[in-house]
């Protein structure tokens, strides 16, 4: 199981410590499922620390018959709901339209709700992979408008689906190792 910390939530929560912390991740991602890893790994969490999160009115406990369910109360759903999506800011970076070679205008952000549940399945619940694609996105922005082939970047939907940042990503490490390779380059 990978668990991605997310350590903002230290000035959202407070004081709170590390198990807490992991703890509150877990209850977030609705990650309660009956999976054997998550039981292994709440039970090293103390029950003192749990209990402290419910005192301090960061999270609820309901008990049903055999099932206790952790969940964030509604004060705390506010603070830590994004104001924007990932999706939104990928989005915002993403170009309106290009003039194509042939002189007409393309339109690059269209069919904007397929694009959101295409790159919500892409990036998951991982910033990382989010701040990944978003800075591949950024670096083919840049060398398309510095080759002067902007006007072949393609439509939000074809670069989700086809997955462009990939060849963003084979550039870089090609680019890389042309750089390590050059003359002058290394020192003796």
């Amino acid at each position: 199981m990978i668990l991605e910390l997310d350590t903002d939530l230290f000035k959202i929560f407070g004081d709170i410590s590390i198990n807490q912390l992991v703890f509150l991740t877990l209850v977030m991602n609705d990650n309660q499922s009956n999976n054997q890893d998550i039981h292994e790994f709440l039970s090293r969490i103390s029950e003192d620390d749990i209990l402290e999160l419910i005192n301090h009115g960061y999270i609820v406990v309901t008990t049903t018959d055999n099932e206790t369910i952790y969940s964030l109360t509604e004060e705390y759903k506010e603070k830590v709901k994004p104001e924007k999506t990932w999706f939104d800011y990928f989005y915002e970076l993403y170009p309106v339209y290009v003039i194509r070679p042939d002189g007409t205008k393309g339109f690059l952000r269209a069919n904007v709700n397929k694009c959101r549940k295409e790159y919500n399945k892409v990036v998951g619940k991982s910033k990382a992979m989010h701040q990944h694609i978003c800075d591949c996105l950024t670096k083919e922005i840049n060398y398309k408008m510095d080759t002067g082939n902007i006007g072949y970047m393609k439509t939000m939907w074809k670069w989700i689906t086809q997955k462009e940042w990939e060849a963003m990503e084979e550039a870089n490490n090609i680019e890389t190792v042309k750089d390590e390779e050059e003359y002058g380059n290394a020192l003796i």
